[in-house]
C-alpha cells in the first residue's frame, strides 16, 4: 500500500522470508490472503506479483468509493451526536497538524499525514449504522491510498496541495457538524472527484 514494493513487482518466497524473517507457511498465508484483498496477484505456478496500478482500475475504484462514503456519510451527519462530533473535530485538528512529505524518500512522512487523513475520513463515517458498508469502504480506502501515494510524493505543487487538503476538508467538517447535510455530501463527493482527476494526472505523468 505505501508503494515501497512497487505495482507489477514480483515478490520472491526466498526475498520476503529475508526482509519480514519470518518462515515460508507465514509467507504463502499472508500473501494468498493479500490476494483475496486484490493488494497481490496470484499467477499459480508463476507465483505471486504486487497488484499493478491503472487508470481504468482507479476510476473505478474511486467511483465505487463515491457511491459508498457518500452513502455512509449522509447516514453518519444524521445521526451523529456530540462524541461523534468530537471525534470529527479532533480528527481534524490532528489532520491540519500533519505536514505533507516533500519528496519520495519521505516514507515516515507519508505515512504519518495517511494516517491522519485516514482518520479524519474515518471519523466523518463513525456513526454511520452500516458495518457492511463500513467494511467495504474501507476495503476501497485501502486500494486508493496506494493511488493517492503518488499524489502525496510528488515533487509538483506541494504548498497549492498543502492548501487545497486544508481548505477542501476543512469545509467538508464544518458542513457536517453544522447538521448541512446535502452540502457536506456534496463538498465529499468533490473532493473524491477532484481527487480522483489529481491523481489520474499524476499516475498518467508517472507512467
Amino acid at each position: 500500500m505505501s508503494g515501497e514494493l512497487a505495482p507489477g513487482e514480483k515478490l520472491k518466497l526466498a526475498d520476503l522470508q529475508k526482509r519480514y524473517d519470518l518462515g515460508l507457511s507465514p509467507i504463502r498465508e499472508a500473501l494468498l490472503q493479500l490476494s483475496g484483498e486484490g493488494l497481490v496477484n496470484n499467477e499459480g505456478q508463476r507465483g505471486f506479483r504486487v497488484a499493478p496500478l491503472s487508470r481504468a482500475d482507479l476510476d473505478d475504484l474511486m467511483s465505487a468509493r463515491i457511491a459508498i462514503e457518500s452513502m455512509l456519510f449522509e447516514d453518519a451527519i444524521a445521526h451523529g451526536d456530540d462524541n461523534w462530533g468530537a471525534a470529527v473535530t479532533s480528527a481534524w485538528y490532528k489532520l491540519s497538524k500533519a505536514p505533507l512529505p516533500n519528496s519520495p524518500s519521505e516514507h515516515d512522512g507519508a505515512d504519518y499525514w495517511e494516517a491522519a487523513h485516514r482518520e479524519f475520513h474515518r471519523a466523518l463515517l463513525s456513526a454511520a449504522r452500516s458495518k457492511w458498508l463500513l467494511r467495504i469502504n474501507e476495503q476501497l480506502v485501502n486500494h486508493s491510498e496506494r493511488y493517492r501515494r503518488i499524489r502525496l510524493v510528488h515533487p509538483l505543487s506541494q504548498r497549492q496541495l498543502a492548501q487545497d487538503v486544508i481548505s477542501e476538508h476543512e469545509a467538508i467538517m464544518k458542513a457536517a457538524l453544522s447538521g448541512q447535510a446535502s452540502k457536506a455530501v456534496a463538498l465529499l463527493k468533490l473532493h473524491l472527484m477532484r481527487t480522483t482527476e489529481v491523481l489520474a494526472e499524476r499516475f498518467a505523468s508517472d507512467h
